[in-house]
């Protein structure tokens, strides 16, 4: 087992000398075998390992099991990282599954641990028998291409030195070598659909397919390649990441299936996003392009969704709103949290902030109450040229997506409004032959 590993860290450039590994430690066989393997080579190729164990407290046993594995990495020199996530919290407040709960917050402190400890790749314990898992899994939810590619070997920072190692030969390395381990009792839970697929179906398959295993883990890798393939043939240009929102042009929806897929795939791991999302998540954006109305949303994994959005389809990350604040006018900047910075600047030269595009008012005709803020019930616009509009209704006329309205700042004074942020000025506030002093106004939402 242990050539076999080191062959596959070598093809895949897995590891470097001088680099700093963490390694994903539940104290279960499967990665104790990897922080076994990964620091015994270390000394050889010249690189630091860092265990880094995840308390979820689901079990009773939770904290007996850290306590083992950090007595196991005290014993043997290795630098030990622990951190504990409430998974039951986090599952009942989100209305998530227990095993999505406890996929986010093990991964949110994966990238805390990388960040502290400067580590330059993240080791998991994921084998040969967990991608065939994972295959089936991807197959019975509905997935293509992708999804029946299973884990990649390396995907950023993360690398699996074991995905090519059946589960039998890790019991005999942990034997051989005499590891010991923790037993997590919800293995045995078929709650939980890997569970089930591990201990209800898996070995019915190979009863009758005793090499079910390693043919399905070989499936995902000639799927992954062919995806990379299509993938490397799509031109990605057009799709736009701005804060939490990933843009695709309408006209690329024009495109064949294959590649409209990949690019969807692209815009939601711009986001962070792309476990559990499935085939109808993706017919129902290809859908939504076609047939949608203005403004029309599908929901999505992971507190996301997509809208279409005049000629785009926008992919978004939702974030609470803020609450409700009042800013002051002032010369300067100005942090309005939720949308980004407001930069005021004084000036009797205003005509050249005009000529570059700025949003240029008068500094006279301003009621010096006025104040920054978010939109509210019964505001009021007076477009340039004349004509008062609801806000809302102003918003529509200038296609500002439904999605950004709540956070577009406003400098208004009680339901006047005199300037819409990055989309116009007032009727009220523009300047003329008879302005002597104008605040020039800069927008950056974050």
């Amino acid at each position: 087992m242990e050539e076999q590993v080191i062959q596959y860290i070598k093809e895949n450039k897995m590891i470097a000398t001088g680099d700093r590994v963490g390694v994903a430690v539940s104290g279960g066989e499967d990665s104790m075998a990897l922080l076994h393997l990964l620091h015994s080579l270390a000394e050889k190729v010249h690189f630091q390992v860092v265990a880094v164990h995840v308390n979820h407290n689901i079990r009773r046993t939770a904290n007996s099991d850290a306590r083992f594995v950090k007595q196991y990495c005290d014993e043997n020199l290795i630098e030990f990282a622990k951190y504990s996530v409430d998974v039951p919290e986090y599952s009942t407040a989100n209305k998530v599954s227990l095993e999505t709960a406890a996929r986010i917050l093990r991964y949110e402190c994966f990238e805390a641990a990388i960040k502290k400890y400067k580590l330059t790749k993240f080791a998991i314990a994921h084998h040969l028998n967990d991608q065939a898992e994972t295959v089936l899994m991807h197959l019975f939810r509905g997935c293509g291409l992708d999804g029946a590619s299973g884990m990649a070997p390396v995907r950023g920072v993360y690398i699996r030195p074991l995905l090519e190692t059946k589960k039998s030969d890790i019991i005999a390395y942990n034997y051989r070598n005499s590891i010991p381990h923790v037993t997590d009792d919800t293995n045995e839970d078929n709650s939980f659909r890997r569970n089930y697929v591990r201990n209800m179906i898996m070995p019915l398959i190979t009863k009758e397919w005793r090499t079910a295993p390693e043919n399905l883990a070989a499936f995902a890798k000639i799927a992954a390649r062919d995806s990379s393939f299509i993938t490397n043939q799509c031109d990605m240009n057009g799709i736009v990441k701005e804060g939490n929102v990933v843009r695709i042009p309408l006209n690329r929806f024009y495109l064949p299936d294959s590649i409209i897929t990949r690019m969807i795939y692209h815009g939601l791991e711009l986001l962070g996003i792309r476990a559990d999302v499935e085939i109808k998540h993706i017919n129902a954006i290809m859908a939504l392009s076609a047939d949608g109305l203005n403004g029309e949303k599908v929901s999505l994994p992971h507190n996301t969704y997509a809208v279409k959005e005049y000629e785009y389809i926008s992919l978004v990350r939702r974030e609470s709103r803020p609450e409700f604040k009042e800013y002051s006018f002032k010369v300067g900047k100005t942090l309005v949290e939720g949308f980004g910075t407001i930069t005021v600047t004084k000036t009797i030269s205003y005509k050249l902030a005009i000529q570059r595009g700025l949003w240029v008012i008068d500094a006279d005709k301003l009621p010096k109450k006025a104040k920054w803020r978010f939109r509210l019930d019964g505001d009021m616009f007076e477009k340039l040229g004349g004509g008062t509009k609801k806000l809302n209704s102003f918003f529509t006329d200038k296609k500002v997506p439904a999605r950004l309205r709540p956070t577009t700042p406003v400098l208004a004074l009680e339901h006047d409004v005199y300037v819409v942020g990055g989309v116009a000025i007032s009727e009220k506030v523009k300047t003329d032959r008879d302005t002597i002093d104008a605040y020039v106004l800069e927008f950056t939402r974050q």
